[in-house]
């Protein structure tokens, strides 16, 4: 009996295009959705992000800024802040302390790479567990309410794009 070369799934073809057939059609469906809000433009830079840090880009920015819609702005100019991040950007801070960038690839590091730090010191990517991102520190000052329509708004994105 002749024996079969070892099987590598890295070279099979077939699981190669089958992820090819899948990652376009994840990336066809959040195009579909966000189609003709601001957010739609960061799209190249959301799709370099691991898919459950994609998720929550896309959620968080709905939540937060309706895709874009609604920003802060610094000395009147767009800041490219569509997740209500309060911290610096490359540009500095707004007077209410919302992080702004130069460019839409500076925002999507900045708050990709923040979302992958907090989902490893929390040892997940829930959105309930996530909710720092809303509260900071506490959800004390926070109505109890508040927070769970913020988790159950994200969730809902989160859900749709993190496990396609």
């Amino acid at each position: 009996v002749e024996s079969l070369p070892e099987y590598v799934p890295d070279q099979d073809v077939f699981f190669e295009y089958f992820g090819q057939v899948t990652k376009e059609k994840y990336e066809e469906s959040i195009r579909n959705m966000v189609k003709g809000y601001p957010v739609e433009a960061m799209l190249p830079y959301i799709f370099e992000q691991d898919r459950l840090t994609a998720a929550f880009l896309i959620g968080i920015a709905k939540k937060e800024s309706n895709w874009g819609k609604r920003t802060p702005k610094l000395r009147g100019e767009e800041c490219f802040n569509y997740w209500g991040y309060r911290g610096p950007g490359n540009r500095g801070m707004t007077e209410d302390g919302y992080g702004c960038f130069e460019k839409p690839s500076d925002a999507v590091e900045t708050i990709g790479n923040r979302l992958v730090e907090l989902s490893e010191l929390r040892l997940t990517t829930e959105p309930a567990n996530m909710v720092v991102w809303k509260c900071g520190s506490s959800c004390a000052s926070h109505s109890p309410e508040s927070v769970r329509k913020w988790i159950s708004d994200v969730d809902i994105y989160y859900r749709q794009f993190a496990e396609k």
